[in-house]
């Protein structure tokens, strides 16, 4: 765990020291970039619920297997 904290730490260190951009925007970048992987897992589960809506009984049985797979997979 440490050692991926100091890697995240190096990296936003050189992602502020080599922007271009005025300083507010590289501390928001900074601030907000965490969120990206969250944003796509919510995108992503929005989309199969939607699908599954529209296409149940196809969708069911994907997400099924899908559930199944990372069940497994842990």
């Amino acid at each position: 765990m440490g050692v991926s904290i100091g890697l995240y730490l190096l990296g936003l260190a050189l992602g502020l020291a080599i922007m271009r951009d005025p300083w507010p925007t590289r501390l928001i970048t900074a601030a907000l970039w965490p969120l990206g992987p969250a944003a796509f897992v919510l995108v992503f589960v929005t989309l199969v619920l939607a699908a599954a809506y529209l296409w149940p009984l196809p969708i069911l049985g994907a997400v099924a297997l899908a559930g199944a797979l990372v069940w497994f997979a842990m």
